[in-house]
This record gives structure tokens, C-alpha cells and sequence, in this order.
């Protein structure tokens, strides 16, 4: 019996809520090259970060990490007008040229949505020309204008050795929030760093002196703090930061729907709805704490303008971080205008943060962020994974989530 075909997922890069699985025609793979792996993707995450690549990915080079292949069948093979994103998740390693690892063994970072195989050429990290620990970068030369962090896997042992040994869901948030959770874990290490050799400015250029960076006596604003990245901010600035250097007040905000989630994480000190901003003014007047700090993690259309222009007109010293944006479907432009706007505030550079780790402590940085990610995933109460199997519940998913019809306290997560 001949295997069945190969689907990817492809997107109207217009309109990325025009979408379907597409099935290739000759999937027939070639000669493996040298220093090279061949991966099977098996766990996958999605969030509404996918969605942001997709919006994103035509500014980005999103939709260059993994072209369309050449066997893709009209009218899917035209480049211009549809394209292809990846997900965070774990894949398996079918084939490899690479010496010291073997067929069989796993792979975590950035990966096709497929049911495929994908080939990558990659070699050793590197760290003061020492290499880290099971950490590899990809070299194929059509991915390298990308951010670093999109070329950076970690080796693993075989998918069902971690599974026996840590359990399926503790892989699928791995696939699920790991990413992101970096986002805010570096954010908070670096951006707003307590050690002068750790800061970098969140956007990775320009001026970030210690008082920028200092969180004392802070009231720390969180937009769309249900969102898997705002929650890991607020565990990280509260349970990875010496207590001398940890904000007065982290709060949450969040609409109608995603409060509750807010509140059963217990990562937020308070939390109010979207509509309270003159409410978070007057308290944190009265609470009289050194500044104010909003970071938009995503917040709905319209929000983060609105508690801007609020806090802004405190007397504290207010300042704005963009993290994320909303999820709303827009076409190339509307999203590049979008951009624009978002870059007249502080916009976040995730993988400028993790490349400072890395810089300042190699392997050292990899070992104190897999603990703390450890650590997160023992608090993550609020919300509870939804496995789905194949690619066809993978459609289903990105098709709710266009919808902005998956709830705050769902983790999608799917075993391709």
C-alpha cells in the first residue's frame, strides 16, 4: 500500500482566512545532503501568534522559512499570492548527514505545518567557539535574513522516549507556549534587566539606560494579559526576578470573556476589563508608585490607543511597550500601516532579547531559561490543552481562531 499523500497548509496571503490543505504531488525525497536533517513534524502548537505570522509574514520573511515546494499543484504554486507559515513544536528526525545525531531522535523550534518531510542544513551552536549542548542553527541560505530565534532547534532524544518520560502534555506545551513564553521570560531578563551587562533595549537598537529598565516601585500594565505571552511576562517579573527588583503592582487587563482566565492564573497582583482604564489611573495615583509601564500584549482593536492616551496623562512617568497585535484579519497593507503605527512606540524584538542571553551566558542561558520554563509550566492553571490529530483538525483550528472563536483558557495543540 503506497503511503498517503503529503498536505501542507497553505494561506491566501491577501487574506490568510482564505486557507486549505493542500495535497503535494511527488513528495519523493532526494539525496539527503551533507550536514543536513530530514524532519517529520509530529507536535505542533497554535495561537494566535500563527496568525500574526501570516498577517506579518509578506513584511517579515515569514512566508521564506519554508517556501511552497516545487510540487505544490496550481494554483498554490503561485508565490505571490499564496504561501505557507510554521508553528513551534517538535519534529522527528527521519534522516541525517549531521555527525553525533541519529535518525530517530527529536527536534524542538520552528517547524512546517505539514505532514511531510522537511530538509534542513544546520551545524553546532556556537559560544566563545565552545559549542552549547544540543543546541543547533540552521544554515540554508534562504532563511537568513529571518530573525536568529526562527533558526535555532534544540536535539532531543526519540518523541516516544520524552513522552514515557514526561508525558504528552508536558511536549504539547512545550509546542504550545514555550516560544512565547520566551518572549516574556527575556523581556523581562534583558529588556527591563537589574544588571548593567544584561540590558538591551527591548527593540534590541538605540539608548536603554538603567532607569528605563528599572522596575522598582513600577505599576506594570498588562494588555490582553490572558494572551500566553502576557502571562509569561507576569510569572517571569514576579517569580524570575530577585524581590528587591520586582514591580509594586503587576495588573492585568483583559475583555469580558478573558478576565476570568486572568484572574485563575494568579500571575496579575489585580485585574480589571478593558473599559477601566480611568479606574487603573486613579489607583495607581493613589497608590503613588514611581512609574508606569504599558505593555500591549495584544489587546482588541482600539484598546492600547485608549490606555495610552489615559495613563499617558498622569503625572507619573508613563512609558509603552508593544509585544504583540490584535487578532483581527487584515490584508497586507492594512497591516502595514498597522506596523507603522506600532513602531511610533517601543516594539519588541524577541529574538534580539534571547540572542543577549545567549551572548552573555551560552549555555548558562539556555540552562536558567529551561528551568524557569520548568517552573512556569507547574503554575499554568487557567488554562487547559485541546489536542486535535492530522492536519485536517489543524484547519479546523486556524479556521476558529480567524473566527476569534478559541477561548483564552484553550491551548490548541495537535499531534500531525
Amino acid at each position: 500500500m503506497s503511503p498517503p499523500p503529503t498536505k501542507i497548509h497553505v494561506l491566501d496571503k491577501a487574506n490568510y482566512s482564505n486557507h486549505r490543505l493542500v495535497s503535494l504531488q511527488d513528495t519523493t525525497p532526494t539525496t539527503l545532503p551533507p550536514s543536513s536533517l530530514r524532519l517529520r513534524p509530529k507536535i505542533l502548537g497554535l495561537t494566535t501568534n500563527n496568525l500574526t505570522y501570516a498577517r506579518h509574514g509578506h513584511l517579515m520573511g515569514w512566508y521564506d522559512i519554508y517556501p511552497l515546494p516545487p510540487s505544490t499543484p496550481a494554483p498554490y504554486n503561485d508565490a505571490q499570492t499564496y504561501g505557507r507559515v510554521a508553528a513551534w513544536g517538535y519534529a522527528e528526525i527521519v534522516e541525517s548527514s549531521v555527525l553525533g545525531i541519529n535518525r530517530g531522535q527529536a527536534v524542538y523550534g520552528f517547524l512546517p505545518i505539514s505532514s511531510g518531510l522537511e530538509t534542513v542544513c544546520v551545524e553546532s551552536a556556537e559560544h566563545g567557539g565552545m559549542k552549547i549542548k544540543n543546541q543547533l542553527v540552521v544554515l540554508d541560505a534562504h532563511r537568513q535574513h529571518l530573525w536568529q530565534i526562527y533558526n535555532r532547534y534544540t536535539i532531543f532524544p526519540s518523541l516516544p522516549t520524552l513522552i514515557a518520560s514526561r508525558g504528552a502534555d508536558a511536549l504539547g506545551w512545550d509546542a504550545l507556549m514555550q516560544g512565547l513564553f520566551a518572549t516574556g521570560y527575556n523581556l523581562s531578563t534583558f529588556g527591563f534587566a537589574w544588571q548593567d551587562e544584561r540590558r538591551i533595549h527591548p527593540s534590541g537598537k538605540g539608548e536603554w539606560g538603567q532607569e528605563n529598565a528599572d522596575l522598582k516601585g513600577a505599576a506594570v500594565v498588562l494588555l490582553n494579559a490572558s494572551g500566553k505571552t502576557g502571562l509569561g511576562f507576569a510569572w517571569a517579573v514576579r517569580r524570575a526576578r530577585p524581590n528587591a527588583e520586582q514591580p509594586e503592582r503587576v495588573i492585568g487587563v483583559g475583555s469580558e470573556v478573558s478576565v476570568d482566565a486572568i484572574r485563575k492564573s494568579g500571575m496579575c497582583d489585580e485585574v480589571y476589563l478593558n473599559s477601566e482604564d480611568e479606574v487603573v489611573k486613579e489607583v495607581v495615583e493613589k497608590s503613588q508608585c514611581r512609574r508606569i509601564v504599558l505593555l500591549d500584549f495584544g489587546a482588541r482593536e482600539g484598546v492600547a490607543e485608549k490606555w495610552s492616551s489615559t495613563l499617558s496623562s498622569s503625572s507619573i512617568p508613563f512609558s509603552q511597550i508593544t509585544v504583540g497585535g490584535e487578532v483581527k484579519v487584515q490584508n497586507p497593507e492594512t497591516a502595514r500601516k498597522r506596523l507603522a503605527l506600532l513602531g511610533k512606540t517601543v516594539l519588541v524584538n524577541a529574538s534580539l532579547l534571547r540572542e543577549k542571553g545567549i551572548e552573555v551566558g551560552g549555555e548558562k542561558y539556555f540552562e536558567a531559561f529551561f528551568e524557569a520554563w520548568e517552573e512556569y509550566k507547574k503554575d499554568i492553571s487557567s488554562m487547559k490543552l485541546q489536542w486535535g490529530t492530522g492536519l485536517e483538525a489543524w484547519e479546523k483550528g486556524w479556521e476558529a481562531l480567524c473566527r476569534d472563536e478559541v477561548r483564552a483558557d484553550t491551548g490548541l495543540v495537535y499531534n500531525v
